[in-house]
């Protein structure tokens, strides 16, 4: 399988759970080496985890993605291996928080619900299923113990839905929601590299409207294209297209949150 497992959660590093994960990978699997993708995701914030996870999966398609963000743990969801087309593997909770980035990898070839009692220790914590569920399973991966071992095979047609949805034609429109504000205030878009390609995006200049602002933005290939203060689309590290103003934040500015709906065309 991967030698590398890369771990989001919303645990933070100020108390034991990273930590404690990682040693409980390195028991099973001292081999494998753990990249630690983002831990300071707020508590409970699914879509921020997904848009991780998808930028992760992006960036480094080979590896196991191991993502616990798990407002509903010890209840009723399940604990996944999810393997896509192209081979990505994701290990998480069953609530759709790993289903962004089955997209990158072609979507959802097979899918299986852990169990957790063909893992070899004792019975899981109802609170810590991070520790005694998933980072083992991701263990056994990375050591190339098949998922049949110790998972069952599910109907992905099951999957919890994921916290947003990909960029979709209206007409001559893509309507796509606000997936995450980056630490700089950029606000990336549920619109795939694939997706600008496609609907050629990146040929000139885009129009974008989020409520009554509406914006006229030149695509770019990184922020120094424009001048300090000026707005750029582009592709960043996370594969999504991405709305910058360069040096100051454009979710500040044109007063944008996750979860809003912006409509965007290429101008001729």
């Amino acid at each position: 399988m991967s030698s590398i497992i890369c771990f989001t959660s919303d645990f933070g590093t100020g108390d034991a759970w990273v930590g404690v994960c990682h040693a409980v990978i390195h028991r099973a699997c001292p081999q494998v080496r753990v990249v630690d993708l983002a831990h300071d995701i707020a508590p409970y914030d699914v879509r921020k985890a997904a848009a991780v996870a998808a930028s992760g999966a992006w960036q480094l398609p080979d590896a196991i993605h191991l993502v616990v963000v798990d407002p509903g743990v010890g209840g009723d969801r399940r604990d996944l291996v999810l393997v896509t087309t192209r081979g990505t593997v994701l290990v998480g909770p069953d609530n759709g928080v790993l289903i962004p980035a089955t997209w990158r990898g072609g979507g959802v070839e097979r899918a299986f619900a852990i169990d957790a009692a063909r893992l070899d220790f004792h019975a899981p914590l109802a609170t810590f299923h991070a520790r005694d569920v998933l980072a083992p399973a991701a263990a056994l991966l990375a050591c190339s113990v098949d998922v049949t071992a110790f998972g069952l095979t599910i109907d992905p047609a099951t999957l919890a839905a994921p916290p947003f949805t990909p960029g979709h034609l209206e007409g001559d429109v893509m309507v796509a929601e606000v997936i995450d504000i980056d630490r700089f205030g950029s606000i990336r878009l549920a619109v795939s590299a694939d997706d600008v390609a496609e609907r050629r995006l990146d040929r000139g200049r885009i129009e974008l409207a989020f409520g009554h602002t509406l914006m006229d933005v030149p695509f770019g290939g990184t922020f120094s294209d424009v001048a300090e203060g000026e707005p750029v689309a582009l592709i960043d590290s996370s594969g999504w297209l991405t709305i910058s103003v360069r040096l100051e934040s454009a979710a500040e500015r044109y007063g944008v949150e996750p979860g809003m709906v912006t409509r965007l065309r290429a101008l001729p």
